[in-house]
């Protein structure tokens, strides 16, 4: 029987949340269908993609937008090539990721007059979107056959301008790749882990002054992202002397090493879609601290069950709390069960058939 050919367009293949979302389900779905993953632009994928899947891009490169007439020039060029690669590929339905990307195959889709699924990644109560990109927004989401989002909260933002059977709630999958990374001999090391971009919205400078705060020598605290805040932070592990304590490490494909061998995972957002590392973490049994931050922490953990939840940017809670863990193994091993069961229903398998289940019916 021939495959159902099926595309998904994102911006890039890069090592943020959605890349590594869109590349595990790309994998999941590659036995079953003939699967693209169209980029906008020509990049290495940072996580690894099943041979099967066909990869192409729009552009070799994309040139930052000077004027608003670049912009619109840059979106038309990228529109017209999307269309052709949807043709070239006789895709027969499109999956759009990020509010780019889903705009752009909503408008590529209605006119090669194939069915297009859209998934919004973050927070749209905290989306700051240029006119012209709100109008093209509440301009094409009603126009999608289905908009997956991630929480009920993010679900009721888009309900007043969406029909309420077009949109589903999906949670990220957790990377099979990663679940087969797990390893429980490896001996775990003093280590506070936290992972995301270095930006305002994962707030690790709150970490790092609550780290820097309390009396331990034998602890160490690792970074892993990059971002526009890395030289500030930097700076700020330099002024309180705990260079020697504090570590910022690059994104690595070799992400299960640190969650495999750290001790206590510390999560300090002031706003997520749905958050992959904190499901990511609680999938190796990692002990986790998060804030409780609109959308996410609160539906992974139970306060004090499975880990704990602080409010956001209250440093005192973050330093009680992380005290707790470091000084109590028993609590930590406790956590460490009671996370690992309950993200079990985040595996890889279960959420690629939700969203199969979803393909099948648009594509009748």
């Amino acid at each position: 029987m021939k495959k159902k050919s099926i595309a998904f367009l994102i911006g890039s293949l890069g090592s943020g949340g959605a890349e590594r979302v869109v590349s595990t389900l790309c994998n999941e779905l590659a036995e079953k269908y003939k699967v693209t993953v169209i980029t906008f632009a020509k990049k290495e994928p940072f996580y690894k993609l099943d041979p099967k899947i066909n990869q192409i891009y729009c552009l070799d490169k994309i040139e930052p937008s000077n004027t608003f007439l670049d912009t619109i020039r840059l979106n038309l060029k990228l529109l017209k090539t999307i269309k052709e690669k949807l043709q070239n590929e006789n895709i027969e339905l499109i999956i759009g990721f990020l509010t780019r990307g889903n705009i752009l195959a909503v408008l590529a889709a209605k006119a090669c007059k194939i069915p297009v699924i859209i998934s919004e990644r973050n927070n749209p109560y905290t989306v700051k979107l240029s006119l012209l990109w709100k109008t093209l927004w509440k301009y094409t989401y009603p126009k999608a056959d289905c908009l997956v989002v991630q929480t009920k909260i993010i679900k009721q933002y888009f309900k007043p301008f969406v029909k309420e059977e077009s949109l589903k709630i999906l949670a990220n999958p957790i990377s099979t790749e990663l679940t087969l990374a797990r390893n429980k001999k490896i001996t775990k090391k003093k280590v506070i882990l936290n992972v995301g971009r270095l930006a305002d919205q994962k707030a690790q400078s709150l970490l790092i002054k609550a780290f820097s705060a309390l009396n331990t020598e034998d602890w160490y605290l690792h970074i892993i992202g990059k971002g526009p805040k890395q030289k500030e932070y930097e700076n700020m592990i330099s002024e309180l002397g705990m260079q020697e304590r504090i570590k910022l490490l690059p994104p690595t494909k070799s992400i299960s090493n640190h969650y495999n061998s750290c001790s206590i995972f510390a999560f300090t957002s002031i706003y997520e879609g749905f958050p992959n590392a904190l499901i990511e973490a609680m999938h190796f049994g990692l002990p986790c601290i998060a804030t409780d931050c609109p959308t996410g922490p609160s539906e992974l953990i139970k306060n004090g069950e499975n880990g704990f939840l602080i409010e956001m940017n209250n440093q005192k809670q973050l330093e009680d709390k992380l005290n707790v863990l470091m000084n109590n193994e028993t609590i930590r091993n406790n956590f460490s069960i009671k996370a690992e069961k309950s993200v079990e229903k985040f595996q890889a398998i279960h959420i690629a058939n939700d969203w199969e289940q979803i393909i099948l019916k648009i594509m009748k």
